[in-house]
């Protein structure tokens, strides 16, 4: 009886899942706080433009006005933008968490899996070399009876 390699091969495939969805996530995270900074940058820029609007003098032109809200309305459309991508990229880092404990969970089972079939093959190794040794100090005991 020999241990098998499907368990071991089977244990080595959800390890490697499980390399693959930590580099993932990795990338998900660093793509979750560009978004971040994006998001804080757009923050900062809005505001900015607020406060120049409201220190500006009102003689200002009519075509200056209406590229200024124009430019602050595209500024508000951006930072809506970027908050649905953080939803989308947060929800995708959920979806990583959680195929991440289904992996791991898969890789324990595998290596539970290899583990139990590597103690059966030792056990079965055992009791036939238990068997041996019994069978040969019978042998024994039969020979040093009829001499």
């Amino acid at each position: 009886m020999k241990i098998r390699a499907c368990w071991s091969a089977l244990e080595s495939k959800a390890e490697q899942k499980i390399s693959d969805l930590r580099a993932q996530t990795a990338q998900a995270e660093q793509l979750r706080d560009s978004l971040l900074a994006s998001q804080q940058r757009l923050e900062h820029l809005y505001e900015e433009y607020r406060a120049q609007s409201a220190a500006a003098d009102t003689s200002k032109g009519m075509s200056d006005a209406m590229n200024q809200r124009q430019f602050m309305s595209q500024l508000l459309t951006l930072r809506e933008r970027v908050e649905r991508d953080i939803g989308k990229s947060t929800l995708h880092l959920q979806t990583l968490a959680h195929r991440m404990q289904q992996a791991e969970t898969e890789r324990l089972k595998m290596k539970t899996l290899s583990e139990n079939d590597r103690l059966a093959v030792q056990k079965h190794l055992q009791k036939r070399e238990q068997h041996s040794m019994d069978e040969l100090g019978m042998l024994q005991f039969n020979q040093a009876r009829v001499a």
